[in-house]
C-alpha cells in the first residue's frame, strides 16, 4: 500500500502482451490526471536481454532503464 491508502501491487489484467514483451513479472502505477499508469523499470542485465527493447525508454543515472506506460 502507498502512502496514500491505495494498493500498489502487480498489475492486473490489461498488461500480459506486455510482461510478454519486456519479460516483466510485477509493476507499481498510480493515476496521471486520472487514468492508471504504470512506470516500467530494467537493470542494466535485464535491459541487454530484451529482445526487444521499447524506443521511448530513457537511462536513468541510477543505472537502469524507465518507460512510462498509460493503461489503456
Amino acid at each position: 500500500m502507498d502512502h496514500f491508502g491505495r494498493s500498489v501491487g502487480p498489475a492486473r489484467g490489461g498488461y500480459g502482451g506486455m510482461m510478454d514483451v519486456y519479460g516483466l513479472q510485477a509493476m507499481a502505477g498510480w493515476r496521471i490526471n486520472g487514468h492508471p499508469a504504470r512506470l516500467l523499470i530494467w537493470s542494466a542485465e535485464e535491459w541487454e536481454r530484451l529482445d526487444v527493447r521499447p524506443i521511448d525508454a530513457q537511462y536513468h543515472p541510477f543505472g537502469v532503464w524507465c518507460a512510462l506506460r498509460l493503461v489503456e
